[in-house]
């Protein structure tokens, strides 16, 4: 999508499925919506502010901010330059796998959830810039897992392990 004031850069990591995204918006960006991929993402510039589990948030240059698959969230800039941002959007059964393979403290019967949609994290912030940075670009293999580990790693302290109800 691209036009004289909104812009959207998207790529796919062939090994991983990770869609790397990275966005420009004035004004109204997108109606409220949801995805079934986690989203991890940061933004760089601008103020985007998006509603989310019933509450208006807004997210600065620095922010990083964190969604569950199946959460309902819009998007409008409330700055006349906009906002931009880069996300990753993250298969829900391709994390279970990777934190299981990664972490003998991975609670079976469970799956990751976020307690917070944003944090003022500035580790995260930059595991999620770098991972995005490696990922959209295409890195080499070992780059490229180095990064996703590093992701992984700085992730979990954000994440709070919930029962998975839709196990057979």
């Amino acid at each position: 999508m691209t036009s004289s004031t909104n812009w959207i850069d998207l790529s796919r990591d062939a090994d991983t499925g990770i869609e790397t995204l990275r966005a420009h918006f004035k004004g109204h960006a997108y109606d409220p919506h949801w995805h079934p991929s986690y989203l991890v993402g940061l933004t760089e510039q601008g103020i985007q502010q998006f509603n989310c589990r019933k509450q208006k948030v807004q997210s600065t240059p620095g922010k990083v901010f964190l969604l569950e698959p199946g959460e309902m969230h819009d998007g409008e800039s409330i700055r006349q330059g906009g906002f931009t941002y880069r996300m990753l959007y993250i298969d829900p059964e391709w994390l279970e796998q990777s934190l299981s393979g990664l972490f003998e403290q991975v609670p079976v019967g469970y799956i990751p959830g976020f307690d917070t949609t944003l944090s003022q994290d500035p580790q995260l912030a930059q595991a999620i810039s770098d991972a995005f940075e490696i990922l959209h670009y295409g890195e080499i293999r070992m780059v490229k897992q180095s990064a996703i580990d590093t992701l992984l790693a700085t992730l979990t302290r954000h994440v709070a392990w919930r029962a998975n109800t839709q196990q057979s």
